[in-house]
C-alpha cells in the first residue's frame, strides 16, 4: 500500500515581491492546476531558492500577468507537464492596477515525446 502526504506549503507560489531584475530560475513543470485566476503549475527547479527564510525546490508558478504575456508572445497559450522552462525577470512595468506588472523573458523546451528526462545544462537557456 502507497501513503501519499503533503502540505500546501510544501509547495509555494511564487509571489510577485520573489521577481526582482534578473532573476532566474529554471525547472521542469510537473502539473498545472486551475485557479481563481487562471492556470498555475507546479514546477521542480533545477537549483532551489530562498522563499520566506527557506531554501524550496518545488514551486507554483502563475497569477502574473507578465509571466501569461510571456507564454503568449513564446506562441504558447500555456505550459505542459514535461516542460523545461527558464524564466528571467527582465524588470517591471507600471500598471493601472496600483502595483507594477513584473516583466519576463521565457523559453520553454518540450520533448517530443512521453519521456520527461533530468534537467541537464543545455536545457539552462541565460
Amino acid at each position: 500500500m502507497a501513503l501519499f502526504k503533503g502540505r500546501t506549503q510544501d509547495v509555494p507560489f511564487l509571489p510577485a515581491s520573489f521577481w526582482k531584475s534578473n532573476t532566474v530560475i529554471v525547472g521542469r513543470v510537473l502539473r498545472l492546476f486551475t485557479t481563481e485566476v487562471g492556470t498555475a503549475y507546479v514546477v521542480r527547479l533545477a537549483s532551489p531558492v530562498e522563499l520566506d527564510g527557506k531554501q524550496v525546490s518545488l514551486v507554483a508558478l502563475g497569477a502574473l500577468k507578465g509571466f501569461e504575456m510571456a507564454l503568449v508572445a513564446a506562441g504558447l497559450d500555456r505550459l505542459c507537464s514535461g516542460d523545461v522552462v527558464g524564466l528571467k525577470c527582465i524588470g517591471s512595468t507600471p500598471s493601472s492596477k496600483g502595483s507594477p506588472r513584473i516583466d519576463f523573458e521565457i523559453e520553454v523546451t518540450r520533448e517530443p515525446s512521453e519521456s520527461s528526462p533530468e534537467i541537464t545544462d543545455d536545457d539552462i537557456p541565460f
